[in-house]
C-alpha cells in the first residue's frame, strides 16, 4: 500500500505556504512566495493588489509540487488557512470586483455599504480562495470573525434580520457556511492546471 499525504495551504499577511505531510504528520515537502507589497490608496485603506491571494497561492504550490517525490494522486486532501479578518467583494462569476481588503484596512470593521454594482458576494478571504479552488460558494466559519451577520451560539449565519441590516450584508450575497474541518469541495480541473494539485481533491474547511 502507497503512502498518503495531505496538503497545507497557509496564507499569512508575508506570504503563501504549502507543506506535504505524510500521515505521521511529518513535513514532506514545503515552499512558499511572497504576497505583494500593500497598496494605499489613502489613509486607513489597506489593499492587496490585483489577485494576489490567489497568485501567491498558485506559485508557492507550484514549487512545492515540483519537489514532491510521491504520487499526486496519494494525495487525500487539503486544509486552508488565510489570513483572518479579511474581506473580498466578488462578481457574480466569482472573480474580484474590486481590490481585497487586508485585515488592516478600516472597512472590514465598518457595515458593508453596497457602492459597486459589480458586487454579487461579500466573502472572506477562505471564502474566495474555497471559489478559485473548487468552484463551490462555501467557507467555513472559522473565518468570520467580526463585522459579519454570525451567531456565534450555533456557527452559522443569523436568524435575526437585524444582524443583515447592522453589517450591511444581505443573506443572500453570502456564501453558505461549513464547519471548521468539513469538506468544502473538490479541486476543478482548473484550479489543479493552476496549481498542480490533484483534481478532485478534497479541501477542508479548516487547517487543523
Amino acid at each position: 500500500m502507497s503512502e498518503k499525504y495531505v496538503i497545507g495551504i497557509d496564507e499569512g499577511s508575508q506570504s503563501a505556504k504549502i507543506l506535504i505531510f505524510d500521515l505521521k504528520g511529518n513535513i514532506v515537502c514545503e515552499d512558499k512566495h511572497p504576497l505583494r507589497p500593500y497598496h494605499l490608496p489613502r489613509p486607513g485603506y489597506v489593499e492587496h493588489p490585483d489577485d494576489d491571494w490567489w497568485d501567491a497561492i498558485c506559485k508557492a504550490s507550484k514549487k512545492c509540487m515540483a519537489k514532491f517525490q510521491g504520487n499526486p494522486e496519494d494525495i487525500l486532501g487539503i486544509g486552508l488557512c488565510t489570513i483572518r479578518y479579511c474581506r473580498a467583494y466578488l462578481k457574480e462569476d466569482g472573480s474580484l470586483a474590486q481590490p481585497a481588503l487586508s485585515w488592516m484596512d478600516v472597512r472590514v470593521s465598518q457595515p458593508y455599504e453596497h457602492s459597486n454594482p459589480d458586487v454579487r458576494y461579500v466573502v472572506a478571504s477562505s471564502g474566495y480562495i474555497t471559489y478559485r479552488l473548487t468552484g463551490e460558494k462555501k467557507d467555513t466559519v472559522a473565518n468570520y470573525e467580526g463585522g459579519w451577520p454570525v451567531d456565534v451560539d450555533t456557527w452559522n449565519w443569523s436568524k435575526d434580520p437585524e444582524a443583515y441590516k447592522q453589517t450591511g450584508m444581505p443573506r443572500e450575497m453570502l456564501f453558505d457556511l461549513v464547519m471548521p474541518g468539513d469538506i468544502l469541495g473538490y479541486v476543478t480541473d482548473e484550479a489543479a492546471q493552476a496549481t498542480g494539485f490533484s483534481k478532485r481533491t478534497s479541501s477542508g474547511g479548516d487547517f487543523q
